[in-house]
């Protein structure tokens, strides 16, 4: 990670089970909800009774797949989980104003965006936003100047239907598709559904540490933007990182979604420290093959097995579409050794909490210690945290950390 946790160079309802100024100004912007537009209960759609208007479809956008290999395939995705609001005017005279919201479907990004009333609406349109409740969103909209970070555009991306403007009870708007510019607002927004499913735990926060005030996890996103591939989050002090604790992507970041979540992971490791950080120096030019140092392999390869966990693979894919099989010892083999490798820090990660890893299945029991210790590297996660969460460091879980060349 180099003084930003960066990419490597080279009720929402779960689906069904499967593998010193600047900081309060932005501070102060999340605080006024800085564009999040709903803190609604996460559900897989909206519940309407009879309503005297109702616009129904499918929320959808286009993306360039790089997890299906450097040819990136142009392919579409329905938006699952998306914040959306009905708006129009009750009377012939009335204001056009905001009249119900919710959310898109947790599977199938469907809506029903409805409003009960004495008489049928006018004018009536829906808008969509680039955020799921308020939990998460990709802000970055609106117009910049030259050169300036992406965090210095805090709007949320966000479109609207066609005008209805004497619609029947209910208007089948069929699919919707997001515009091509935003369309990678989007993808960011329903990727980290599949981060949030499996955060490990039953509040509706990210973690443990909240239950009810939920810090959102923010992602700043341009197509044009200066700078990208990197958690935001000033690493010791005297680090020079703008401390926005914001992910920041630019360009074609978001068409691999493990670099989506590879940044994301960061943000959530620190989220499961309850927001502290490893002592973090020398990342600079890490890279998945070769080492940095140890706190560096440790937080990088912990960011990269977040990614391939939260997509149910062992793998790494750039947003070029090359992609690296952290398990594949014919991919591997040439690597560096250690812990210092951050590749070798996943691998052995994504073992541990395999099917056939020590730690029953899942990831759940390391994300229960790191809620309680914050390890400095992969060394002191193993040898000293593991033993006093009741997690074995001998046996099949030796085994694996050995065969991923960390040996202690």
């Amino acid at each position: 990670m180099l003084t930003r946790s960066e990419t490597p160079s080279t009720a929402l309802t779960n689906p069904p089970a499967s593998p010193a100024t600047r900081r309060r100004v932005l501070a102060a912007a999340l605080a006024l909800g800085a564009g999040i537009a709903l803190a609604t209960p996460l559900t897989a759609g909206t519940a309407v009774a009879a309503s005297s208007t109702c616009l129904n479809g499918t929320l959808a956008f286009d993306h360039n797949d790089a997890e299906a290999g450097t040819h990136k395939p142009l392919v579409t995705q329905r938006a699952r989980n998306s914040n959306w609001e009905l708006w129009g005017r009750r009377t012939a005279s009335g204001q056009v104003e905001r009249l119900s919201g919710g959310l898109t479907g947790a599977t199938d990004g469907r809506f029903s965006a409805c409003y009960n009333g004495p008489a049928a609406l006018r004018d009536v349109h829906v808008r969509f936003f680039s955020s799921t409740g308020d939990l998460w969103r990709v802000v970055g909209a609106g117009t910049a100047k030259p050169g300036d970070p992406n965090w210095k555009n805090q709007t949320q991306y966000t479109f609207t239907t066609a005008t209805q403007n004497t619609p029947p009870a209910t208007t089948e708007l069929g699919t919707v598709k997001v515009p091509r510019a935003m369309q990678q607002a989007w993808k960011i927004t329903d990727t980290l559904n599949q981060l949030y499913w499996k955060r490990g735990t039953t509040s509706r926060c990210w973690t443990v540490h909240q239950t009810s005030t939920c810090d959102p996890l923010t992602v700043a996103w341009r197509q044009d933007g200066s700078s990208g591939g990197y958690w935001d989050h000033p690493s010791y002090p005297g680090d020079t990182s703008d401390g926005t604790d914001w992910v920041v992507l630019k360009a074609d970041d978001p068409d691999s979604k493990h670099l989506i979540l590879h940044e994301a992971g960061h943000w959530f490791q620190w989220q499961l420290h309850n927001k502290q950080w490893p002592p973090v120096r020398d990342c600079n030019g890490h890279t998945l093959d070769k080492g940095a140092s140890a706190a560096c392999g440790w937080t990088e390869g912990f960011a990269n097995a977040v990614a391939a966990y939260a997509l149910g693979d062992t793998r790494y894919t750039f947003s070029n579409g090359a992609s690296y099989d952290l398990l594949d010892q014919r991919v591997v083999g040439s690597w560096g050794k250690g812990d210092w490798v951050e590749g070798r820090v996943a691998a052995a990660l994504l073992e541990l909490w395999g099917p056939s890893g020590p730690d029953g299945g899942n990831w759940n029991r390391t994300l229960k210690l790191m809620n309680s210790y914050v390890s400095s590297d992969f060394k002191q996660y193993f040898t000293q945290h593991r033993p006093l969460t009741g997690l074995s460091t001998t046996g099949v879980a030796k085994t694996i950390i050995n065969r991923n060349t960390i040996v202690y």
